[in-house]
Order: C-alpha cells, then sequence, then structure tokens
C-alpha cells in the first residue's frame, strides 16, 4: 500500500530548486495566463525518504499537501474477500448539466436534502449526450455519481449477469435508448463499520455521512452480503455531495480482472476482525 499526494502550485524558481534538493522531481510547467511562475504538479509518496521535509515546506509555504489516494499492490487486491469499487469518469448526466438537471428527471427527491445531497432515489433511466466514447475501457462511472457504475453491454452479459446482477437502460436526452451502454443494477445493501471515522452532521435533515476514505483500505463490512455487489446503507461525501458506496466480491473482481475489463478502480475493504 502506498499512500500518493498529488500537489500543485505555482512554482518560484526557488521553491522549485528545495523541492529538487530534496529528490522531488517535477514537470518542467505549464505557463499561467497573464504571466507568473508556471504552474507545477507533482506525485510524492508518504514513504518518500524526505516527504516529512517536503510537507513542512508546502506548510511554510501555505500550500495544500494535495488531493490523496491510495495504491494498492496486486497482492492487496487479491487477498481481500470484497473491495470498493470505483471506476474510469467519463462525461456528465444529462439533462442541463450546467444546473443538475438531471436531478430532478432521474431522482425522486422527496427524501433528499438539498444542503446535504442524502436521500435522493432512482426514478428513471439515467441519460447521456450520446453513446460513451469507450475506447479500451469497459466500465465508468458519470461526474457526480459516484454510487452507479456502467459497462458495456456484453460486459454485463459476459461478467455481471452470472454473478447474478441486472441492468437498466440508459437513454439520450430525447429519450431513445442508447445501444452501447447499460446501468448496473445494485439492489442490496450492507452496514459498514463507522467507529472512527471521520463524518459530517447536516445542520438541516441532521443525516450523518462520513468523508470519503482516500487514505488505506476501506472499512469493514458488518454483514456479508448475499450477491457478489452491494450498496453501502451509509452514505459518503462531503459539502453537497453525498453517495452510498459500492463493493464487490474477490470473486467478480478476479472475473473482471481475466477478462481484462479496464476502467475499473479496486480499494481493498478490510476483513471484520472477531474478538473471542
Amino acid at each position: 500500500m502506498k499512500v500518493i499526494h498529488r500537489v500543485g502550485f505555482a512554482a518560484t524558481s526557488s521553491q522549485r530548486r528545495e523541492l529538487e534538493g530534496l529528490g522531488v522531481k517535477l514537470p518542467s510547467g505549464i505557463a499561467m495566463p497573464g504571466g507568473g511562475n508556471p504552474f507545477v504538479a507533482f506525485d510524492i509518496a508518504e514513504d518518500h525518504p524526505n516527504w516529512e521535509q517536503v510537507r513542512t515546506l508546502l506548510q511554510h509555504w501555505d500550500i495544500s499537501e494535495g488531493h490523496v489516494r491510495t495504491e494498492f499492490s496486486k497482492q492487496e487486491i487479491s487477498d481481500a474477500d470484497w473491495l470498493e469499487i470505483g471506476a474510469w469518469h467519463h462525461g456528465y448526466p444529462q439533462p442541463d448539466e450546467d444546473v443538475f438537471g438531471y436531478r430532478q428527471v432521474t431522482y425522486d427527491l422527496t427524501d433528499w436534502c438539498e444542503q446535504c445531497g442524502a436521500g435522493k432515489r432512482q426514478k428513471a433511466a439515467f441519460q447521456m449526450k450520446g453513446e460513451p466514447k469507450w475506447g479500451q475501457n469497459g466500465i465508468l462511472q458519470l461526474t457526480w455519481i459516484y454510487d452507479e457504475l456502467f459497462v458495456r453491454p456484453e460486459v454485463w452479459s459476459s461478467i455481471f449477469e452470472p454473478h447474478g446482477i441486472g441492468f437498466r437502460p440508459v437513454q439520450n436526452t430525447k429519450g431513445a435508448e442508447l445501444k452501447t451502454v447499460v446501468q448496473l443494477v445494485v439492489e442490496e445493501h450492507v452496514g459498514v463499520e463507522t467507529e472512527g471515522l471521520p463524518f459530517e452532521r447536516c445542520p438541516r435533515c441532521e443525516r450523518v455521512k462520513y468523508l470519503p476514505v482516500a487514505r488505506g483500505s476501506f472499512p469493514p463490512l458488518k454483514s456479508q452480503p448475499m450477491k457478489a455487489m452491494a450498496k453501502t446503507l451509509e452514505y459518503f461525501g462531503s459539502g453537497g455531495q453525498a453517495d452510498q458506496r459500492v463493493v464487490i466480491s474477490q470473486a467478480l473482481a478476479k472475473t473482471l480482472a481475466s477478462n481484462k475489463v479496464r476502467g475499473p478502480s479496486l480499494r481493498p475493504v478490510r476483513a471484520l476482525s472477531i474478538s473471542s
């Protein structure tokens, strides 16, 4: 497991020299409109020998430690009984992406909280502008929609259908069914062990949601799902974003890997320790 920070800022020449002196590999940078210092973005892992010194410098310069992600080894992925799954992000839900028009069209918002984002329930097919530009990928997530997965129809029939996962058609903004994409239907829900997880309580609806897990494994499940795919009962997110996360079994993960399906990202779910 490797925890990595993606750091980006407009670096002065002296800042650049200090970072390079600590062994940080920096790109040439991107010229900013109107001049000024070039914007530099770089990855640095917490196991870098000089990470603490770099971290101190960033704090001194009042620069964020950046977006944090965790990379797992193949062995760590294969050792986990369950995995949280995300996917390649491609496109936006429709219609009217600029004003979130998809919400009223796609969801029943009776129990939805506008402040924290929790409570929406799907009532209609998702809409996309048109057929996804898949390239070599076979699974995707729409931007802003982190609890639904979309696949090529042949990926559903060969991989997900044998594991008992259904599908739902996807439409364009005129209501015509798209031919190269379907939505996976995840019916089962499972609770997560949340002790110690940072959370937010909505001042309006008083529901709790947990901050997205960026560091390390996903927290343990409270019970074993019956199917190969399930959503968490708990919401994850911050601000106005709230989503139930999706987990899959190791058997389903191995089927994806053996069929070389591109696009998924997997995070091991920690095993639940049972005290004697």
